[in-house]
């Protein structure tokens, strides 16, 4: 069988829980199977609950044999903003700056993370990404087990971002993700991020995303507040109802194109 149309898996993985679903790749896009794993709350960093859950549940031969995209919750993420330069044109050295903009924040600990920058235009920021290497190692072990072809492994900020980054019409304007206890958000102008950000908050995660925007506004001199685009579980929605007019949700009506459209829908009325 051709690569090109092997059935593709998609997975999210999280403190909480994991959401599975694989569909059958062709003219015709079709989910031939799905689950929703609930798990007992772990300590934030401590993903090693998931990939235990995720090794035995991958037993199952019905998950064998695909590609696979895998989703990673962001409470085992970390992010930042490197500056544009024009003095950093290798991507060795690229990487290397990113990490020491990371180690500002995070010290040593960033020699264990895996490190990724985004894509941007000439004279614009980028925005690093970073998940534990030991995390990273696991999941491609699992993969070649079940002999699955991993061609995708981000955290949930970025696939989230990338996936809605259409449907963000306003000049200025947040992008937000509330994830296991975490609110991560970017500030998005013309198009490209500015700022980016991620706090643990309650179940009232809209009092932490407008306590977010004042800081912006002070540290920025800047007024203009713009719409707040939400990808948040259907759960989470009530505990924000109140005062939040600028709170535009989006909405995972639309028809799922592959395995991590499937498995957004799931997640998104699951976790």
């Amino acid at each position: 069988m051709s690569l090109l149309w092997r059935d593709e898996i998609g997975a999210f993985l999280g403190p909480r829980g994991i959401v599975l679903a694989r569909m059958r790749r062709g003219i015709r896009t079709k989910c031939m199977i799905e689950n929703f794993l609930r798990l007992e709350p772990a300590h934030g960093s401590n993903w090693e609950p998931a990939i235990d859950a995720f090794r035995q549940h991958l037993e199952d031969q019905r998950w064998h044999d695909a590609n696979v995209r895998l989703v990673i919750s962001d409470s085992w993420a970390h992010y930042g903003l490197m500056p544009w330069s024009r003095e950093l044109g290798r991507d060795a050295e690229r990487l290397t700056h990113a990490r020491l903009i990371l180690k500002k924040t995070h010290g040593d600990k960033v020699d264990e993370w895996t490190v990724s920058i985004s894509e941007s235009l000439p004279g614009t920021p980028s925005v690093i990404s970073a998940l534990p290497t030991a995390l990273i190692d696991e999941l491609n072990s699992i993969s070649a087990a079940s002999r699955l072809r991993l061609i995708s492994l981000q955290p949930n900020l970025i696939v989230s971002y990338n996936s809605w980054r259409k449907n963000l019409d306003a000049a200025t304007s947040w992008f937000a993700l509330v994830d296991d206890g975490l609110l991560s958000a970017m500030h998005i102008t013309d198009g490209r991020c500015d700022g980016i950000r991620s706090v643990r908050c309650s179940a009232d995660w809209a009092v932490e995303m407008q306590r977010m925007q004042s800081m912006w506004r002070l540290a920025r001199g800047n007024s203009a507040a713009g719409p707040v685009y939400v990808d948040v579980p259907i759960s989470l929605r009530k505990q924000a109802e109140h005062d939040n007019s600028n709170l535009v949700y989006l909405e995972a009506d639309r028809k799922p194109q592959n395995a991590g459209d499937r498995v957004s829908i799931l997640k998104a009325a699951s976790l």
